[in-house]
């Protein structure tokens, strides 16, 4: 009952930004630029974002190495996509995370190695995407409302790397186990204690991750060209150019995070007209930028779609016995052949 009541709340404050959306654009104008904007421009940033997707699935085939977790390349990129796909098209609280995770265990046997390979894709890609905004910010000298964006970012940053210290820094996780245990909260303290001993697997393994963190770089920028594009298509044009996408662009994918809503719509498009507007975009033109950023989402996620159908992956796939030490953790061998998908609160927003 508590989950439908949520979810309700959420499509009502989607549902309310929407109208509050279209008060202040006038659909008539949204649609006319919309129709004519240069299809060049927007089939461009479609290409570029399915090749973003596929960086994004190589990225996440590197982190699954130290893991000993063996799926072939071509099958992580199809896992992928079906994640984009169930992010867009199912319920709000089957994730994309969440799918790639209960598939992956499929292929693997190992939950808790999915588990980790997953969250910490997100987390580098969250990483890299402060760290461009944060950067761009300062060297542009963004604000909003005379309010530094810079330092808000700076902030935000500083928080991640002590909540990533829990991850990977002994002391800092051992601070944590004693809260969890004050509190009382013994199956969160298992989680985290075998997402920890996962996390470390990483440890000798520096180039891995050095690799994952410019892939992010890479996948964070690529996505800021998708909308640079679909800007150049409808003439969107703003103070300081690039650099305004290269801090908004995070700073809106940052807004998408709020749980408030069903899969960040109406905040996502309400804060490109908040942020492009306040760099001299034309209103009409950053409501137009946000739809054609759902449109190439809905197109590049289709892909994953038809890999479900066509790969048979709502059928039980075997189990592969070659997952390796960073995967198998204590009562992983117990979920095996009872899986049941992890929690959605357990990961990170669809966002990264």
């Amino acid at each position: 009952m508590k989950k439908v009541l949520t979810q309700a709340v959420k499509i009502g404050v989607s549902l309310a930004l929407y109208v509050y959306i279209f008060k202040k654009v006038d659909a008539a104008t949204l649609w006319q630029k919309t129709r004519t904007a240069d299809p060049t421009y927007v089939v461009a940033a479609i290409l570029v974002y399915l090749l973003v997707q596929i960086i994004s699935a190589y990225r996440w085939y590197c982190l699954l190495r130290p893991l000993e977790i063996r799926v072939p390349f071509s099958r992580i990129v199809g896992l992928y996509f079906v994640g984009m796909f169930s992010s867009l098209f199912l319920p709000a609280v089957i994730g994309g995370d969440v799918v790639k995770i209960y598939y992956l265990n499929k292929e693997a046997g190992s939950l808790t190695g999915a588990t980790t390979s997953v969250f910490l894709d997100r987390d580098l890609g969250l990483g890299a995407l402060l760290a461009i905004a944060m950067i761009a910010a300062g060297f542009g000298g963004t604000q909003l409302n005379g309010v530094p964006l810079a330092p808000v970012f700076g902030l935000i940053m500083i928080g991640f790397a002590v909540a990533n210290l829990a991850l990977f820094y002994r002391p800092t996780y051992s601070v944590l186990h004693k809260a969890l245990k004050v509190f009382k909260l013994k199956k969160s303290d298992e989680k985290v204690e075998r997402l920890f001993r996962s996390f470390n697997t990483y440890r000798g393994h520096a180039g891995v991750i050095a690799i994952a963190m410019a892939l992010s770089v890479v996948i964070q920028i690529g996505g800021i060209a998708v909308n640079v594009a679909a800007g150049a298509g409808i003439g969107l044009h703003t103070d300081r150019g690039f650099i305004d996408y290269l801090v908004f662009i995070p700073a809106i994918s940052l807004i998408s995070m709020i749980p408030v809503s069903i899969n960040g719509m109406g905040w996502r498009e309400a804060a490109y007209i908040i942020l492009f507007t306040s760099a001299g975009g034309d209103k009409s033109a950053t409501a137009t930028l946000a739809l054609l950023w759902l449109v190439v989402l809905v197109v590049t996620s289709l892909p994953g779609g038809l890999i479900y159908i066509f790969q048979g992956m709502n059928k039980k796939n075997s189990t592969n016995p070659a997952a390796g030490p960073g995967g198998r953790i204590d009562s992983d061998n117990q979920l095996r052949g009872r899986l049941t998908v992890p929690e959605p609160e357990d990961l990170k927003s669809e966002t990264v």
